[in-house]
């Protein structure tokens, strides 16, 4: 399953806000009584290994009949179906006399078990269902043979509900009325919503499907495609589908939709028809990786005859970015289509990495499959490595395998860092747990651990051994081990390697300290707090290093499994720095002496920063954060060192600096937010606009050009929306000149890759006319990406009667309920926001309620803001909602809440803890650092420009010049490299 919307958490200290009134509309009772439910301490609960099935019987086929109605009929509800389901299974274990299987939601009518070889029936007692686990034991009173195949025959009758997961119903609207549509979700647990079945991956096996629809109104498509379709009476007709692959439950998708199809034979994007015109770049691009893999793989995708095309599908509304259902892949519609004029860069990059993802999936989830999903990570760490590799076969411009240290790696570290993290393989049993392995330690962290041992055992064994597996391995499932055996093949020592980074939580600090040998690494478990693990434990370290610039291409480590060990250096006092873990390819952090950090630094603000590579300089910004925020490094030597930011220029090092300022920015303390944030003049030395200043004349408020790198393009966006928030004056008056002008001749359309920084600052410094004007856009637009990036700009509001009405906005109908979450995650970024979204809450929680589903949404949203913001007013105000409404918001959402507060006193801790060491440097660097800034980027523009141009240049005021030049082309005084940008986490709450 692909990714869901990117969010970015850009934030702020609020200054000190008056207390804010609990005036509160009565709760509804209703909606909390299954979560009161849920979180109860119950003796009835089912034990853990009540959860999974049993291996009596194993099935080997399903014939499933859906008949869906969208609108009443005759005897018959609409948003239902009827449906009948056979399973054929074999009994494998002598004396069998029950069945245990999968079902939810479904009202059966009729049961009935049979032998396959003569149809005689099978005496039936009773049976017996557990709501909790889902499984319904059928009862026989007679004992099935064994090895010998019957018939288990089911009728019933179904629901499809809007909470997109089973066969569920969505819609789309043409000339203001809705066309609804049917489209299914099965992974992980879903399927037995809408057949009766095992609905455990492991339980691989075939399925034939037949479709009763409406042939006037809906067209029908599945896995495979259709065998033949006969007419029916009252306007239907039965489609059947072709038999599937052997394959798992998760994986069967259909779709009753009014769809038009864009193909071109091998590849078919199915839309609804207004959305026809927006599929060309998904066909195309689909087709260019479907045939890349394939050939990676060493196995075409129609190697496997039941899939002789490849449906991609636009689903209005998806709860999940993606669905790599077999044959029949579903998208998010912001996920699939692409219009050039009306998506950003970035967002094109994001629909053709997903297409990636899903299609990988076809080998990696489909053709060999994950046993159980406690090893969820074979099937997404796969997907998640060719999502960034599989695309950059296709798009080698685009600088992926840089872009994925930082969206990739460095991100797995922000989850994985804490005591609460799980290992890859990691037991599960529940719906929930299974749920929760979805994760950026399944997704992320698996993605990097491979590519961790590409470089161990290099590209092309790699390769070889991974076509191995999946040859070995197809049409069966897969349990880690399989792919160690394989592994081990091609290199006696790679599972040995492998398997620690898999089974045990968390990854290691590397501690390097200099002796007169040369230096010494010491490892121990990194927790991002500070505090140690109760257990002790080591990894097969993957060491390279680096003394000078050429040494950073080696990425081919030797491993180091001991605790501490010892690289003799002779000339260690000589080099200009020891740098470790190449281009970060080892998933660990690194800390250094200071003697070593002072070597670092000084070659960081040397020119062309003394050659070290730019994925070991945004290792430096990210790991430099983190080790801060551990308590490991001092916050004035941290932002000492990352003042070279002021000379960076490249993608990925920025993106790492922003994931960084993301946490620090909120924890200022609101005295020193004007020495920390503010913006103005750029020799008055507020450190954001400090560091910031030079990069921002670098990539000027301008469209980007067809020569510029992507990942120019992506810097860009990054300055532009920090800059823009933090009062940089050039950049607010060009962003609302942008939006004015667009606002008087709404034909003329703000470029996309500036759209998202235009909306966004124009409504910030705006009334409510300009933000109606979005939100005109945002109801009107034919385009999901478009929606997006009105929705984004809306979330900029400042003035409370405004953000109330943004919030309104997502309690209606006009947002869709997959895009409810990413509206507040993106309200959440505003810092201005955070006290008018608290006032809505405790005033409108019953709304926010319904709106979302239950008070766990209110919650999750007051939790939210509580890690966030620094205000002991606004502290005050939840506190005092959550105790008057303690009983009516149920126990799980009053924890939740109990959990904001206590991370909330934990923010101000580390505020106060660390204040006067971050004010000192900020006071410093007020009184000194900025004009010698400033004089340093002029004299190296000049430095370059002499060379490149043999220009002459007297300078008499580095200021006034910073200030007033007329902009040059960027890339004749800077230095360029390559690099990219990252996917944080969302807004739920972590222990740290």
């Amino acid at each position: 399953m692909g990714t869901v919307v990117q969010i970015v958490i850009l934030t702020l200290g609020l200054a000190s806000l008056q207390h804010l009134s609990v005036s509160c509309t009565p709760l509804h009772t209703k909606l909390n009584a299954e979560d009161d439910l849920l979180n109860a301490e119950d003796e009835s609960r089912a034990q853990l290994e009540e959860y999974r099935l049993n291996d009596d019987v194993w099935p080997t086929h399903y014939d499933i009949e859906i008949k869906p109605y969208f609108e009443p009929e005759p005897e018959k509800v609409a948003f239902t179906f009827d449906a009948s389901t056979t399973i054929t299974v074999t009994a494998l274990k002598d004396n069998v006399k029950q069945i245990k299987l999968h079902k939810a939601r479904l009202n059966i009518t009729d049961w009935r078990v049979m032998r396959k070889s003569n149809s005689m029936l099978v005496g039936k007692v009773s049976d017996a269902y557990n709501e909790e686990t889902h499984i319904w034991t059928l009862n026989l009173n007679e004992t099935l043979l064994k090895n010998v195949e019957y018939y288990i025959v089911f009728n019933y009758v179904g629901l499809m509900e809007e909470d997109m997961g089973g066969f569920y119903r969505s819609y789309f609207k043409v000339n203001g009325k809705q066309v609804w549509l049917g489209s299914t979700q099965f992974e992980q647990t879903e399927a037995r919503r809408a057949f009766p079945c095992f609905d455990e991956p492991r339980y691989k096996t075939t399925f034939a499907l037949k479709l009763n629809y409406r042939h006037d109104e809906y067209q029908v498509y599945s896995n495979t495609p259709i065998l033949n379709s006969v007419p029916i009476r009252n306007n239907r007709t039965l489609a059947t589908f072709g038999i599937t692959p052997k394959m798992s439950t998760y994986l069967l998708a259909f779709i009753v939709a009014p769809y038009e199809l864009s193909t071109n034979d091998v590849i078919g994007v199915l839309a609804r028809p207004e959305a026809l015109n927006q599929t060309a770049y998904s066909v195309q691009e689909g087709l260019k990786l479907l045939k890349a893999l394939g050939d990676w793989v060493d196995y075409p995708f129609n190697n496997v005859t039941e899939i002789s095309r490849m449906y991609m599908a636009a689903v209005p509304d998806f709860a999940a970015g993606a669905m790599e259902n077999w044959g029949l892949i579903t998208y998010r519609e912001s996920s699939l289509l692409y219009v050039q004029e009306d998506a950003t860069s970035m967002q094109q990059q994001r629909i053709a990495s997903i297409i990636s993802h899903e299609l990988a999936h076809q080998w990696f989830g489909n053709l060999v499959t994950c046993e159980w999903w406690d090893v969820t990570w074979l099937n997404e760490g796969f997907a998640t490595y060719f999502e960034y590799f599989g695309t950059a076969l296709v798009e080698p411009l685009w600088e992926l395998d840089s872009q994925f240290v930082v969206e990739k790696l460095q991100t797995a570290m922000q989850t994985d860092g804490s005591l609460s993290t799980h290992p890859m393989t990691h037991t599960v049993y529940t719906q929930a747990q299974a749920a929760a392995m979805f994760d950026a330690i399944s997704y992320n962290k698996g993605g990097v651990v491979l590519r961790m041992l590409e470089h161990y055992l290099t590209n092309d064994v790699f390769k070889t051994a991974v076509r191995e597996y999946v040859k070995d391995r197809q049409f069966e499932t897969a349990r880690p081990e399989n792919l160690f055996a394989v592994l081990d093949k091609h290199n006696a020592n790679a599972s040995a390697f492998m398997k620690p980074w898999t089974t045990q939580p968390g990854f290691p600090l590397v501690t390097v300290t200099s002796n007169e040998n040369g230096v010494l690494l010491t490892q121990k478990r990194f927790i991002a707090n500070g505090t140690d693990a109760e257990e002790k434990l080591l990894w097969p370290l993957p060491i390279t290093f680096a003394t000078k610039e050429g040494e950073f291409e080696n990425t081919k480590p030797i491993i180091i499994a001991s605790e501490t060990y010892n690289i003799t250096l002779s000339n260690v006092s000589d080099a200009p720095y020891f740098i470790l873990n190449n281009q970060q390819v080892g998933y660990y952090r690194v800390n250094y002496d200071e003697v070593l950090w002072q070597k670092i630094g000084a070659a960081l603000r040397s020119r062309g920063f003394g050659g070290i590579h730019v994925l070991n300089r945004a290792q430096i910004v990210d790991d430099l954060f983190n080790l801060a925020r551990a308590d490991l490094l001092g916050y004035g030597k941290v932002l000492d060192l990352l003042s070279y930011l002021k000379q960076e220029t490249e993608y990925a090092p920025w993106l790492a600096a922003v994931n960084g300022l993301v946490t620090l920015a909120p924890r200022i303390h609101p005295e020193d937010d004007k020495l920390f944030t503010v913006g103005g003049a750029i020799c008055e030395g507020q450190y954001l606009m400090d560091i910031f200043s030079s990069v921002y004349d670098y990539v000027q408020f301008q469209a980007p050009t067809q020569y510029d790198r992507r990942v120019h393009t992506y810097l860009r966006k990054v300055v532009l929306d920090w800059t823009c928030r933090y009062g940089h004056d050039g950049c607010s008056k060009s962003a609302v000149s942008a939006f004015e002008r667009f606002h008087t001749i709404p034909t003329v359309k703000v470029h996309p890759d500036l759209r998202q920084v235009v909306y966004c600052e124009g409504v910030r410094k705006g009334s409510s006319k300009q933000f109606d004007f979005i939100l005109n856009i945002f109801l009107t637009t034919n385009v999901a990406t478009e929606q997006l990036l009105a929705l984004q700009g809306m979330s900029c509001a400042t003035e409370e009667e405004i953000v109330h009405k943004f919030m309104d906005l997502i309690s209606s109908t006009n947002v869709r309920s997959q895009d409810k979450a990413t509206a507040l995650a993106m309200l959440l970024n505003n810092q201005h926001a955070l006290a008018p979204a608290t006032s809505y809450l405790v005033q409108n929680s019953a709304r926010w309620a319904e709106a979302h589903g239950d008070y766990r949404f209110v919650a999750t949203a007051l939790g939210g803001i509580l890690v966030r913001v620094n205000d002991v007013a606004i502290r005050t105000t939840i506190e005092e909602f959550a105790e008057t409404n303690k009983d009516v918001l149920g126990h799980e959402s009053y924890e939740l809440i109990v959990t904001g507060l206590i991370q909330f006193e934990n923010n101000q801790n580390f505020t106060m803890n660390h204040r006067d060491e971050i004010r000192g440097f900020l006071n410093e660097k007020a009184g000194s650092g900025a004009p010698m800034t400033v004089i340093y980027n002029v004299v190296l523009a000049l430095m370059t420009l002499a060379e490149n141009l043999a220009l002459a240049v007297l300078v008499t005021c580095a200021c006034a010049y910073v200030s007033t030049a007329s902009p040059l082309d960027p890339d004749r005084y800077f230095l360029v490299e390559a690099e990219p940008r990252a996917q944080p986490e969302d807004y739920r709450l972590n222990d740290d």
